[in-house]
């Protein structure tokens, strides 16, 4: 097809459709409220005259009047429209264009698709003109991208999600008692843990915050690994301060029980080799994922993980950490764009129905303070992360902040926030750094070599 073909290309429309709606309104009561119901606002209908004639309707039916050629006819003129519209004879017209106004939602629905794919060809034309000016940064313009294509829907659905009578939710509430919740859930690699957070829904965001090396990355390995490598859920790990060299090293020393000191100086032993050897069917059957990019933004963030789910099944993203990630656009401070992170992020759970790990650095004031136990207002550069988390982890280590303390080698998980359970709890696990993991103080298998 050349240039002057597509150029000259009509707008996908369905003109009889569109008159026999209008034709059922100005017959039936009931029919105004099939297309109303279906269309919601004029501009579903490509044919400008229809729109008016479609508005006037409406009006007239809101006055509580009959609605038929007559009376929409004169509601056109006194707006100035009727000679826009073709006057009186055109709406006897469309009267005669449906059989029978029982039919007028059927018509409507098909007004509707036409609408959606004509919303595909503005949003098409408008993303060929980002990839032709390329004006921004790309993943910035396939965030945007994405954003116009999420708004081509169904006429009547812009104004936000569908009204559902309370009868329809009591059928789901039932309906979902008979689903089992366990498979769809991320469980926290922690059995104590999990007595408080049994499990994390789609949706949902999880934020664990710490002071420098305290251990917010061995917590963010240990999620990736219990819910890839023993929950088979597809996970994607951003870690934004070390290569994935430098994260496997950590995570094949969780696996293995190869002290993680041995594997950075690449200095192992025989019976390291084969520890590795061993553990390699876990990693090969894992649906695990790891990013390489120390710089990444959150829209490129969220056009990876769109990438990803694509062809395989998502869900759990781990990010590591919120502070070292690029908001994208320049906001007038640093707390509003770390806020604005935190909302992009939560919202990328809800939109992919994945769970979204996220590590926050805390505040260096709590150092100054007597009690150095973290708190939710340590969170840093951003009040709106606690508002925009469904559970906060804060981790504290008694010998991070006392070298000869009685307690050395444990950590505490504080659960400050915990939307659907119990809060301020608090849960100790023994620290084991040397091989980059955390295990419950009772002592845990699903961690340990073989």
């Amino acid at each position: 097809m050349t240039a002057t073909e597509e150029e000259v290309r009509a707008a996908p429309s369905d003109i009889p459709a569109e008159q026999a709606a209008l034709g059922g309104m100005l017959i039936s009561k009931a029919a105004i409220r099939q297309v109303q119901d279906v269309l919601g606002s004029a501009e579903a209908f490509c044919r400008s005259a229809h729109q008016m004639i479609y508005q006037a309707a409406l009006a007239v039916d809101a006055t509580g009047d009959p609605v038929d050629a007559i009376s929409v006819a004169a509601e056109l003129e006194r707006r100035g429209e009727l000679a826009r519209c073709g006057h009186a004879p055109y709406l006897h017209t469309l009267t005669e264009s449906i059989p029978t106004a029982a039919n007028a939602g059927y018509y409507a629905r098909r007004v509707a698709e036409k609408a959606v794919l004509r919303g595909l060809v503005e949003a098409g034309t408008e993303i060929a003109k980002y990839g032709y000016e390329g004006e921004g940064d790309a993943a910035d313009l396939v965030e945007r991208a994405n954003k116009l294509l999420a708004q081509v829907e169904a006429p009547n659905a812009s104004g936000g999600a569908e009204m559902t009578h309370i009868s329809e939710v009591y059928l789901h509430v039932v309906d979902d008692q008979e689903v089992q919740d366990d498979t769809l859930l991320v469980q926290p690699p922690y059995a104590d843990l999990r007595d408080i957070v049994p499990g994390i829904k789609p949706g949902q965001m999880v934020i664990v915050g710490a002071r420098p090396s305290v251990g917010k990355s061995v917590v963010a390995a240990d999620f990736a690994r219990h819910v890839s490598m023993r929950q088979g859920i597809g996970t994607a790990l951003f870690s934004l301060e070390m290569t994935q060299i430098e994260m496997g090293q950590r995570i094949m020393a969780a696996e293995t029980g190869i002290e993680f000191q041995r594997l950075r100086d690449k200095k192992l032993t025989d019976e390291d080799w084969q520890r590795t050897a061993r553990v390699y069917e876990r990693f090969a059957r894992a649906p695990f994922w790891l990013s390489n990019d120390f710089g990444a933004s959150l829209a490129q963030i969220k056009a990876r993980v769109r990438q990803l789910a694509r062809t395989h099944d998502i869900g759990l993203v781990v990010v590591d950490y919120l502070q070292l990630m690029e908001g994208g656009n320049r906001p007038d401070s640093r707390q509003q764009e770390v806020s604005a992170m935190s909302r992009g992020l939560k919202r990328l759970a809800g939109e992919l129905g994945v769970v979204v790990v996220v590590l926050s650095q805390l505040n260096r004031g709590l150092t100054q303070r007597a009690d150095k136990r973290p708190q939710l207002s340590d969170l840093r550069e951003s009040g709106s992360i606690e508002q925009d988390a469904d559970v906060v982890i804060l981790l504290d280590r008694p010998d991070a902040n006392e070298k000869q303390s009685p307690r050395s080698g444990e950590i505490d998980l504080l659960v400050e926030k915990n939307r659907h359970g119990p809060s301020k709890c608090e849960v100790t696990c023994a620290f084991q750094g040397h091989y980059s993991r955390i295990v419950d103080m009772a002592g845990t298998s699903w961690g340990s070599p073989g």
